[in-house]
């Protein structure tokens, strides 16, 4: 049996689908475009969390007395100094032949502060350890 009054027409639902497609493929692009720049500002942490800790493991001192060990003072002398010509700080730990360098920065967010997400903190930690070969 057939409704008589009943359209048979389907306008509209490409309007609909066309929304719907073009919101996602925003968001989509939002996530992408500012997770590569808070991988680029890891990767970026990383590196310097690690150069400041070999900065800090050049302050070898008691060498010939067979009890080696980083100078604790000019060991997190040279890491401060190195993050601050590079405009960070971070927290620098320094037990015997190890150096601990913890850095933490905020990202601002470009497509995804749209939204609401304005910032993400980006947070890394590197140990550097001297070896004697």
């Amino acid at each position: 049996m057939a409704f008589p009054n009943r359209r048979t027409t389907d306008a509209g639902m490409v309007t609909g689908l066309l929304v719907g497609m073009f919101t996602s493929i925003i968001a989509l692009s939002a996530l992408v475009f500012d997770g590569a720049r808070l991988i680029a500002a890891r990767a970026e942490l990383e590196d310097h969390a690690a150069n400041a800790g070999r900065a800090a493991a050049q302050e070898v001192i008691d060498l010939r007395l067979g009890s080696e060990r980083i100078d604790p003072v000019a060991g997190r002398e040279a890491a401060l100094r190195y993050l601050e010509l590079h405009g960070l700080g971070g927290d620098v730990r320094i037990a015997r032949l190890q150096v601990e360098v913890a850095l933490s920065r905020s990202v601002p967010m470009t497509l995804l502060a749209h939204v609401g997400i304005s910032q993400r903190r980006v947070a890394v930690e590197r140990t550097v350890w001297v070896i004697d070969s």
